[in-house]
């Protein structure tokens, strides 16, 4: 049981203490109620309780940071790419706490797969498999969502995602949000989110290996950034959906224990357009708060 903090919960929005046992988080409430239940309770000392965060497509390159990097960086959970010798390497390494969702290269009876988007022309039909196409510009995604629209509802009904490594053409936006196929992209490299999700997209994250709040901050200060809240769904909650998880990523009675401890300067309601910022502290807004994000402010440290 843990008290006398903040934490992000939308059953509760103004949660100072959280409990859980056997791996299953069991309250979410007040100091008081906290207290009651648990008089053994850890004092938060004013730190900020979120869900882990999920680093939504992880290519295993010499470039990857390890399983130790991410888990002391705050994420939970990592989907990643690669062959199964460095699957296999990599979730051997990881340390408890991370939870690595393994993406095989595609072959015969895989329940979970990943394939480059070139790779595709080469099948004669679409594969009945949870598939993660990795796509490298905007001609592989065009001719993606053009083989896809031939068959949406199988690519729908078997999970498909897309790890798309530039940042999306204005062009494509409609496409993908019909689509209703998952994609996974890199907010820094100036995404058009806002108009991505107002178009129906699913979205998850890359996150940057020094800090995930560093990815959020990326998606709300972007020139078509959105508000810290679907910035934090993003990197969280939507990844979980994406793998087939849609109770993932949130801290209520029942939901998996899965949180972090962090240090933050304040939190606050940060809308997207830093020209037109609008942070309130206002309790009375029913808005569970978030930590900062403008640039001068220091990032949450992890605590635990």
């Amino acid at each position: 049981m843990y008290y006398g903090g903040d934490v992000y919960s939308s059953v509760d929005p103004f949660a100072t203490a959280l409990g859980s046992a056997d791996g299953t988080v069991n309250f979410i409430g007040s100091d008081e109620a906290a207290l009651a239940l648990d008089a053994e309770a850890v004092d938060l000392g004013g730190d900020f309780l979120t869900p882990g965060f999920v680093h939504a497509g992880l290519l295993l390159d010499e470039a990857a940071p390890s399983p130790a990097a991410l888990h002391d960086a705050g994420i939970a959970y990592v989907h990643a790419l690669g062959d199964e010798t460095a699957l296999a390497r990599f979730t051997a390494a990881a340390p408890e706490g991370l939870r690595v969702i393994g993406y095989p290269k595609l072959a015969a009876g895989d329940s979970l797969a990943w394939l480059p988007a070139a790779a595709l022309t080469e099948l004669t039909a679409l594969p009945e498999t949870s598939l993660y196409l990795v796509v490298a510009d905007p001609e592989e995604l065009s001719a993606v969502l053009t083989r896809f629209a031939a068959d949406a509802a199988h690519a729908q009904r078997w999970g498909y995602r897309l790890l798309l490594d530039f940042t999306v053409p204005a062009a494509l936006v409609d496409d993908l949000g019909r689509s209703g196929v998952a994609l996974t992209l890199d907010p820094s490299r100036d995404q058009p989110l806002a108009a991505l999700l107002s178009a129906g997209a699913q979205v998850s994250f890359v996150l940057a290996g020094e800090s995930p709040w560093a990815s959020v901050r990326d998606a709300v200060i972007g020139s078509d950034g959105v508000g810290a809240r679907a910035a934090f769904n993003a990197a969280t909650r939507f990844a979980h959906r994406a793998a087939g998880n849609p109770e993932g990523g949130v801290l209520r009675p029942g939901a998996a224990a899965d949180y972090v401890r962090w240090r933050v300067e304040r939190l606050v309601v940060q809308v997207a357009d830093p020209r037109v910022a609008a942070w309130s502290t206002d309790p009375a807004s029913g808005t569970p708060g978030l930590p900062e994000l403008a640039p001068d402010v220091a990032l949450p440290t992890r605590v635990s």
